[in-house]
This record gives structure tokens, sequence and C-alpha cells, in this order.
């Protein structure tokens, strides 16, 4: 995923994947942490807010699963594979 800079309140990049819904942060402290589950208006306004790690400490770091990610993990398509016809037949059965 592409982070763009954002250098404000300790943070200096962050990028957003709607398809799979994930915001990568990284700290000046060179830690990367990806935020799961993430809308995309929550991600807007964490991307474009005036403080970034007030936003991130009281909006997405309590409300959201975060983990620690490699950089190698960040650069990679973070998308989850669609799902077919024959997995909801899987699923369902043929009805």
């Amino acid at each position: 995923m592409k982070r763009r800079p954002i250098h404000r309140g300790g943070i200096l990049s962050a990028g957003y994947d709607p398809k799979g819904r994930c915001l990568d942060v990284e700290f000046d402290t060179k830690r990367l942490v990806r935020a799961e589950g993430v809308g995309f208006e929550t991600a807007e306004r964490f991307l474009n807010s005036g403080s970034p790690m007030s936003y991130w400490r009281d909006e997405i770091e309590e409300n959201y699963t975060v983990r620690e990610i490699s950089k190698k993990e960040s650069e990679a398509e973070t998308s989850r594979p669609k799902k077919t016809m024959d997995d909801l037949k899987r699923l369902f059965g043929d009805l």
C-alpha cells in the first residue's frame, strides 16, 4: 500500500486501502502498524487531521484491531480474494 507523508505529531507516513479496509501508519520511531476494519470516513479524517496522533489515540487505537507489521507486508497488496459462486455453494449447498 502506498503511504503518504504526514510528518506531524510523531507520525511519518500513513496510507489506506479501501478494499482491505486497512490503515497503515509509520511512526517516527520507525514502528509500522496496521489498523484493520477501518472505514473510509475514519481513515480520511485521520489522514487529514491537524492532530493525527491525537486522532490515532482517541479514535483508531481504541476502537480497531492494531498490529505491528513489516515494511514488506505494508507494501504488499492487502485486498482479499473475491468470493466466487463456488464458495457460496460450498457454504449453502444448492438451493
